[in-house]
């Protein structure tokens, strides 16, 4: 491995062990985008293969999303984005080829649009003090009438080695 490499490989890691919940969803939700886009690199020098590992790579990429939210704690936020994640990735895994990239433009214009939501959230929260960075009240309307719902994100679960793998 290059030194460049080894390098970006560590500061990578660094930024996931140090980063708060919110940061680490938009840092998979970046590395989705990145995806995308070279799967659409690829499609332009005819790497089908490489087209394919990094399609791969964005529905592991939706997948662990998904599998990170807490239906428990705030099971109706919960919800609403597992219907926008569940969107990005039928319309991923419906891609075959490069005659498919309408669908791959649909799951794209959702995650810009998720990315500028989370990049919102954590420059609002994301400078929280350790003992409150793990928390985030967003204003919304609730089932009992209250203005405020709590959301207390999952710890961080995604091994630095695979989110070190998703963000090459």
């Amino acid at each position: 491995m290059q030194t460049a490499q080894k390098a970006q490989k560590t500061y990578i890691e660094s930024e996931v062990t140090t980063a708060t919940p919110q940061k680490i969803q938009l840092m998979l939700i970046e590395a989705a985008i990145k995806n995308i886009h070279r799967v659409k690199r690829f499609w332009e020098i005819n790497d089908r293969e490489g087209a394919f590992q990094s399609l791969t790579r964005v529905q592991d990429i939706v997948t662990e999303i998904l599998c990170s939210l807490d239906m428990k704690s705030s099971p109706d936020i919960a919800q609403s984005l597992a219907s926008i994640y569940m969107f990005i990735f039928r319309k991923i895994v419906a891609v075959r080829n490069e005659e498919d990239r309408g669908l791959l433009d649909d799951a794209l214009n959702v995650l810009m649009v998720e990315r500028q939501s989370w990049k919102e959230i954590c420059e609002k929260f994301g400078m929280k003090t350790e003992a409150t960075k793990h928390s985030a009240s967003f204003d919304s309307k609730t089932r009992d009438g209250s203005e405020r719902k709590e959301i207390k994100p999952k710890a961080p679960h995604i091994p630095t080695t695979q989110a070190a793998v998703w963000d090459a």
